[in-house]
């Protein structure tokens, strides 16, 4: 319930302000002025969150909170289930938590810990794919990754790509499985795309520069 710190914050909960002023939510406007800086996700939740418990410092910053809580969990499924189970999942994710720039950023309102959330979801579900040796479940992880990688973009744009690609592309070769990519990627890259698409056209028609 601290203060909200200038600027980062108070400019993130103005922004989510307006749009429950104004009923817009899909251009995102600070004191009357679009804001192009970044997608749309993280304003939503936060609006969201300030519909939910009213617009004050709480509100603002439960999303970074939720997603802070979201991460370990991913990190505790991971190290459960292949490292040993217990205690591995719990260490992991108490480790995960305990960890200074995690818990500061957790308590602050900037879209880090969201993005982060997002994209530490993409990578865990689509190891749980890689590993997977029935093929629904394989395709459903797969899936999964690909919608969070999508839910990634919405909240701070093609690094959503970049990230796990630099990540998945070296381990698969280190794996001496990169032969395999394609029949990996099509269904996350699918997935996301079709995640992203409603809001990325939505945009564009309605202020056909942003994506410039």
């Amino acid at each position: 319930m601290r203060p909200m710190v200038i600027p980062d914050e108070t400019r993130y909960a103005e922004i989510s302000h307006e749009m429950l002023n104004t009923g817009d939510w899909i251009v995102r406007k600070l004191d009357g002025l679009r804001y192009f800086e970044k997608p749309v996700l993280g304003h939503w939740l936060n609006a969201a969150s300030q519909y939910l418990f009213g617009q004050d410092a709480f509100a603002v910053r439960l999303p970074s909170a939720l997603a802070v809580g979201f991460s370990a969990l991913a990190v505790f499924l991971l190290a459960y289930r292949f490292t040993g189970g217990y205690p591995a999942g719990p260490l992991a994710a108490a480790t995960f938590l305990t960890s200074l720039e995690v818990f500061a950023i957790g308590t602050f309102c900037v879209l880090d810990s969201v993005f982060s959330q997002f994209i530490t979801a993409t990578m865990v579900t689509f190891y749980f794919a890689w590993e997977e040796k029935a093929s629904r479940k394989k395709y459903a992880f797969l899936a999964l990754s690909g919608m969070f990688c999508g839910l990634a973009f919405l909240t701070k744009g093609f690094l959503a790509f970049v990230l796990p690609a630099m990540v998945i592309l070296p381990f698969a070769i280190w794996e001496h499985r990169a032969k395999e990519l394609p029949a990996f990627c099509w269904m996350p890259l699918t997935t996301a795309v079709l995640v992203a698409l409603p809001w990325t056209v939505a945009i564009y028609f309605r202020e056909n520069d942003f994506w410039h």
